[in-house]
């Protein structure tokens, strides 16, 4: 290995005391293969993990990945609530001759809860995403929790069926036909009864709750300021 003067630039041995050219003092100075070494104060400072590039490893070892600049929140927390909510009051007794109205609220609490976890911008198909998803677990839960309220109330409303063919009113021509079709919805677990409610929530969930998650990015889709 060589050394350089640092006076004349002149390569000298590594074991040279001084440059025999100009006379000055190289021992001191380092081979020109030596491994350089910075005092503390010389380094630059650590990069932050919230500075570093996707892909670079971090001090601690860990690779570091930024969120994506605009990047959409996830809306499965507040479409859930929103869905449970739906499903609850839809299939409870009484509160239920209002289900149109929640089956529209849940798009909208979904999209109000969304608000509380997210300070960007709720766009209208961000709405709706939330508002549907909220639909098809508000139907999930409208169905479930029906089934057990309705065979509860299921004697009930068999006496009323009786009561209503007992009708001298009612036509005889048809008497059979009818109670063969009441009968029928009166069995809570007919498949065929179950079918044909999930496809009614899931149709009417679908299109009233994305309605009302856009109403909802209306009133709370502007940023928040921060």
């Amino acid at each position: 290995m060589a050394k350089q003067c640092p006076s004349c630039q002149q390569l000298l041995d590594e074991t040279a005391r001084f440059c025999p050219i100009c006379g000055a003092s190289v021992e001191a100075v380092r081979s020109l293969d030596a491994p350089i070494e910075l005092a503390e104060g010389q380094l630059p400072p650590p990069l932050l993990p919230d500075t570093l590039p996707a892909g670079v490893r971090s001090q601690d070892g860990t690779f570091h990945t930024p969120p994506l600049p605009g990047e959409p929140p996830s809306v499965l927390k507040p479409a859930f609530l929103g869905g449970v909510a739906l499903g609850v009051l839809s299939a409870l007794p009484l509160v239920n001759c209002c289900c149109l109205l929640w089956l529209g609220a849940g798009g909208l609490l979904a999209v109000y809860l969304l608000r509380q976890d997210y300070a960007g911008e709720i766009a209208a198909g961000l709405g709706a995403k939330a508002g549907f998803l909220a639909g098809m677990i508000g139907a999930l839960f409208w169905q479930i929790l029906e089934l057990p309220i309705s065979y509860i109330t299921s004697s009930q409303r068999t006496e009323q069926i009786q009561q209503l063919l007992q009708n001298p009113n009612f036509p005889a021509e048809t008497l059979q036909f009818v109670e063969k079709f009441f009968s029928l919805l009166a069995d809570p677990f007919n498949p065929f009864v179950l079918l044909i409610g999930l496809m009614f929530k899931v149709v009417a969930c679908g299109i009233l709750t994305t309605l009302g998650g856009i109403v909802g990015a209306a009133f709370w889709g502007k940023p928040k300021n921060r």
